[in-house]
């Protein structure tokens, strides 16, 4: 599941971290894990059956809601076959877990009840024997894209003018609307067009399965032929390196 999850994560070009390496029981967790956790604006939360038998794993949620603290943290928990009430109470099988933690990392116990208790009580997916997985992982990304922060709000803040223009832009859009919507940005050279145009789609961009900013087509097919522009769009869209052999194809 976390596998298939990563890969749609990096599809959608977010930048993941997944920790592949497995410590020994009892071994601190190491600086490039607690530099990654630190680092990072969102935390994905996957808790198992047999999560709460890892100190490797409950040492990174400990961490993990630390940076919540201290940090402003997102965390988005996710209970993968195992009742989320399970995890906040430590019942069931982290019960039976921390039975055995008491005897052998009596110290750290404290800590990993508070943290599995505080990610409990978050709001996050539960996916057990009736879950669609593949509809769930769409779900998580989508919601994983719309709390990061776009493009616009970093480059496009100090341009006087620019949020009322793209509010209007966007209301055109009627983005929750069926079916398809053509907007065209008329007027004279150097107004800002392609300014506006790029804002809309660093804001709006993530809400869609796939997306595409192709600039320059005029001058780019006098250089190098629609074929070549039908190419880009193409493999952007369907995520793959695709070779267009006429413009016919490339329409069909």
């Amino acid at each position: 599941f976390v596998d298939h999850l990563y890969a749609a994560l990096a599809q959608q070009g977010i930048l993941t971290y997944k920790d592949d390496e497995t410590l020994p029981r009892g071994e601190r967790i190491g600086p490039t894990l607690l530099k990654a956790i630190q680092e990072s604006r969102i935390a994905l939360v996957v808790f198992s059956g047999n999560y709460a038998d890892s100190s490797w794993c409950l040492d990174e949620l400990a961490h993990i809601m630390e940076c919540v603290d201290t940090k402003g943290q997102i965390v988005e928990p996710i209970s993968y076959f195992v009742d989320p009430s399970d995890v906040r109470k430590q019942k069931g099988k982290y019960g039976k877990a921390f039975r055995k933690h008491k005897r052998e990392n009596k110290h750290k116990v404290g800590s990993w009840r508070k943290a599995l208790e505080k990610a409990g009580n978050l709001s996050g997916w539960v996916i057990d024997e009736n879950s669609h997985e593949a509809k769930c992982i769409k779900e998580i990304v989508g919601t994983i894209s719309s709390r990061l922060p776009t493009l616009t709000t970093n480059v496009n803040k100090d341009l006087i003018g620019i949020e009322t223009r793209l509010q209007d832009l966007k209301s055109k859009l009627k983005i929750k609307s069926d079916g398809v919507r053509i907007i065209g940005i008329w007027g004279v050279g150097g107004g800002g067009k392609t300014t506006l145009a790029s804002a809309a789609y660093a804001e709006i961009s993530h809400r869609f399965e796939a997306h595409c900013l192709l600039q320059n087509i005029r001058e780019e097919s006098n250089k190098h032929g629609l074929e070549k522009l039908q190419e880009k769009f193409l493999s952007l869209i369907l995520k793959a390196d695709v070779k267009v052999g006429s413009e016919i194809e490339g329409r069909s």
